[in-house]
């Protein structure tokens, strides 16, 4: 068999609970490394261990297995056409949010100018994981919020739990390299991770270029560290993770203070328990205890957007996550988090996720 074969076949046992052969999963890895997919070598080894666990049923890969394995049975392996489609197949259904299921995993990805013009759509499905992505070479382009934000070198983002999100090219870069880490925090870090915010659960920093090599060097280290076999793995690793974050606390702008005004943490408390009935800026202003005006201009101050637009946010995420993990139609899930009219809805997930509702859920279950 060739070695596309090879991976196909490793691939597709993993899924399946089948037993592999010595060596197939290291030779997986090395197609992975050769491909240049997003998962490097080191990465995709953490990815395959968390798929040698119980796949959680939300998984746009649990139904891969079911999907091919009438076309493996029929040879006991995959002929060369259809390990070509099975391998497409599973890299769009590539699963990040399996990586939330280990306490640190880390790694750095490559994306090609083609891959990102593919597109991928990111729902966050964890209630705990976190992730850091620091740009080192190249570019990509990231749309939540109906606005867009280069990732470009010397750019971290940091992306927090019930994030959503669309990455597509940036002009004039011919791909994206980029260190990464998912974590859960540890409990003394949270006023660490509060960062200038670019969209709901979403925050990025602009790291110095004095700063940039040796940040590079400690994300290197965690991954080196994750894959030793040192006795304290696991210290040096949470070591190493808060030494990144401090790092880039460090050069959080130096006008920037993250002190939010209790009213209008008030006010998201409202809107988070509203967000699906209609609902105005007074009533708002009402429960923080504040004047619509005073409300609208201390929101956009103190978040970045305005109260209807936290709103929408609030309602794009729950509907990504009903997309993801519901059999409703695309008109019941807009009527369900706020919009009874489907073509309004359609287009408010459009603008803000870069992406339509159908093509969102096709590229993220492999749904019709």
């Amino acid at each position: 068999m060739s070695r596309q074969q090879d991976a196909a076949d490793t691939l597709f046992r993993l899924l399946d609970g089948q037993p592999l052969a010595p060596g197939a999963l290291e030779s997986a890895g090395r197609w992975f490394e050769a491909l240049d997919t997003p998962l490097d070598r080191r990465s995709f080894s953490a990815y395959t261990e968390a798929l040698q666990r119980p796949l959680p049923a939300s998984s746009p890969l649990a139904s891969l297995a079911s999907r091919w394995r009438a076309s493996w049975r029929a040879r006991g392996r995959f002929a060369a056409g259809d390990a070509t489609a099975f391998l497409q197949d599973y890299l769009r259904h590539l699963d990040p949010n399996l990586l939330f299921r280990a306490p640190i995993t880390a790694g750095y990805a490559r994306w090609s100018h083609a891959q990102l013009r593919a597109g991928f759509s990111y729902g966050s499905r964890s209630e705990q994981g976190w992730s850091l992505l620091y740009c080192e070479h190249g570019g990509a382009s990231l749309r939540a919020s109906g606005r867009d934000l280069i990732l470009q070198p010397g750019v971290v983002l940091l992306v927090a739990p019930g994030a959503l999100y669309n990455l597509q090219p940036h002009a004039g870069s011919r791909e994206w390299r980029y260190h990464w880490v998912v974590f859960q925090p540890d409990s003394r870090w949270r006023e660490w991770l509060r960062w200038p915010e670019f969209a709901s659960q979403i925050s990025h920093l602009l790291i110095p270029n004095s700063h940039r090599e040796k940040l590079s060097t400690v994300f290197t280290d965690l991954a080196t560290s994750l894959h030793s076999e040192d006795a304290l793995v696991a210290e040096l690793s949470h070591n190493l993770l808060e030494q990144l974050i401090l790092r880039c606390r460090a050069c959080l702008p130096q006008a920037y203070q993250y002190q939010r005004d209790p009213r209008i943490e008030r006010a998201r408390e409202y809107i988070n328990s509203h967000y699906n009935r209609a609902f105005t800026l007074e009533e708002v202003a009402r429960a923080a205890n504040l004047s619509p005006s005073r409300l609208a201009g201390l929101f956009r101050e103190q978040c970045g957007l305005s109260v209807l637009g936290y709103r929408d946010e609030l309602r794009m995420s729950h509907a990504a996550r009903l997309l993801n993990d519901s059999a409703l139609g695309i008109a019941g899930i807009g009527a369900q988090v706020g919009y009874p009219d489907p073509a309004y809805f359609s287009r408010t997930f459009s603008r803000h996720v870069g992406i339509s509702p159908r093509n969102y859920r096709r590229s993220n279950t492999g749904g019709a």
